[in-house]
């Protein structure tokens, strides 16, 4: 899609001149009164400087918070986050050359002068220079007259739309609709009825059509696209179901044919599921090997004192494609009180002291890395549900159960967003789903270890929704 391809190509050029830049940076303090040396070529840490640029995520450089007034302009904050980013990758792919090649002779001193100008050179780029490649190559000769064709209704937030991608080069001229009592677009006017599209498109010198929603029946869409075609007009048609049925449905392509999905599912792919589990064994192996046992030692030791039982506890919890498996957990609940399903009541006094920092720190979930090496479950995943809760939250949500299309997780995207423990309220209940399914739709192996490093983060230092 044109919009696609230009954002994406604009982000893919703003990246290159990144490296560009920051490699100009290098040979700049190299020539002033800051000496580089090395007993590698020169020339291989800019290159290593360059690769990390290249490496960072192509994700889009445009702000989601920017104002909609058709400038292509990213708060500081944004800025500074993207450059936080950059750096790491940056500062990642240097490093990784003094480690393979064990350079005794790097300059400590350089390095860190570099790296301390280069965030802030790397913040003032993200800020300005997506605007400034927008401006040049999308100038007015490359602005699109686009007409818009339908009822607006059927597209929700459509002049926001707009204007977030007049940086792109959509500029509406008119507006054309099925039936005369469909409602009008602020702004734009109206210029025709249905069968005046084809006047139109030779009049106005229309080079794209965006259909606002799904033609009605079939010689509708027969028209339009034929009209487009003879014209030589770009046709784009507004898949309308996904605002009706609220759900964001996935486009795919199968030979010659073309599918609508309930959502894209990453681990379909080999290689992905392979990534993931490479992951899952090298983390579970060292968690097994290095922190269970001490910690197991002086959990048996506590419970002992304070709650003489077995160490730990399990439970059946829903698992991949609703297959139920045994979850194994450190026992924090007083002996016979484990079994039960009633919701925790701190009142009752249930959990036993020290129990209630294992549940808070998440500490009594380190077992469970016995489940992900067994292949059970993963390090990051939505987390598993006691298959009542199953049943009953089932009832709340149609969409819940395609949380199970991959394995659970000792953590989540919900978790370390602070949807932690029991939900309350229908709020914390949708949107612990919402984030499982983004989640599943989006997933990427740097999104796993983004979320192993806030949960570690979140043992130290609790959110407020731990218990």
């Amino acid at each position: 899609m044109l919009f696609h391809r230009r954002n994406t190509g604009i982000a893919n050029l703003h990246r290159l001149l990144i490296g560009l830049e920051a490699l100009i940076l290098w040979f700049a303090l190299s020539r002033s009164g800051l000496s580089f040396t090395t007993l590698l070529p020169e020339i291989s840490y800019p290159l290593a400087i360059l690769l990390g640029a290249l490496l960072t995520p192509a994700e889009t450089v445009f702000s989601k918070d920017a104002a909609f007034d058709g400038e292509l302009r990213s708060s500081y904050q944004d800025a500074i986050s993207s450059a936080l980013r950059q750096l790491c990758f940056i500062c990642g792919s240097i490093f990784s050359v003094v480690v393979i090649f064990k350079d005794p002779g790097i300059s400590r001193v350089f390095l860190f002068n570099y790296i301390a100008c280069l965030l802030p050179v790397l913040a003032l780029l993200n800020r300005f220079q997506p605007q400034w490649i927008s401006r040049h190559f999308q100038s007015d000769g490359k602005t699109i007259p686009t007409l818009l064709v339908g009822n607006p209704a059927a597209f929700p937030h459509l002049t926001k739309w707009l204007n977030v991608n007049r940086h792109l080069g959509v500029n509406p001229v008119g507006h054309v609709t099925y039936h005369p009592d469909d409602a009008r677009i602020p702004s734009i006017p109206k210029l025709g009825n249905f069968e005046d599209i084809s006047r139109i498109l030779q009049e106005k010198k229309i080079r794209q059509l965006i259909a606002l929603e799904l033609p009605s029946n079939v010689s509708d869409g027969e028209t339009l696209l034929r009209l487009c075609l003879a014209n030589g007009t770009r046709l784009l048609i507004h898949n309308h179901f996904i605002s009706k049925l609220g759900y964001p449905f996935h486009t795919v392509q199968n030979e010659k044919y073309s599918f609508l999905t309930l959502q894209d599912e990453p681990f379909e792919d080999p290689v992905n599921r392979t990534l993931k589990r490479s992951l899952d064994i090298i983390i579970a192996t060292g968690v097994l090997l290095v922190i269970l046992p001490p910690l197991a030692l002086v959990v048996a030791l506590v419970q002992r004192r304070q709650s003489p039982g077995p160490l730990f506890h399990t439970q059946l919890r829903t698992g991949l494609n609703q297959s139920p498996f045994c979850i194994l957990k450190f026992r924090t609940m007083h002996t016979g009180d484990e079994h039960s399903n009633r919701p925790l009541d701190p009142s009752l006094e249930r959990t036993y002291a020290f129990g209630r920092f294992l549940r808070r720190t998440s500490l009594d979930e380190i077992p469970q890395f016995i489940n992900v090496l067994h292949g059970k479950m993963s390090t990051v995943g939505p987390r598993p549900h006691l298959l009542s809760h199953s049943k009953e939250i089932l009832q709340e949500s149609d969409v819940y159960l395609l949380r199970y299309f991959t394995k659970p997780g000792i953590t989540g995207l919900a978790q370390c967003n602070g949807f932690r423990g029991a939900t309350n309220t229908p709020f914390a209940l949708f949107r612990r789903i919402e984030l499982d399914l983004e989640y599943i739709r989006t997933w990427s192996i740097w999104m796993d270890i983004w979320i192993i490093l806030k949960t570690t983060r979140q043992i130290f230092s609790p959110p407020n929704t731990a218990k």
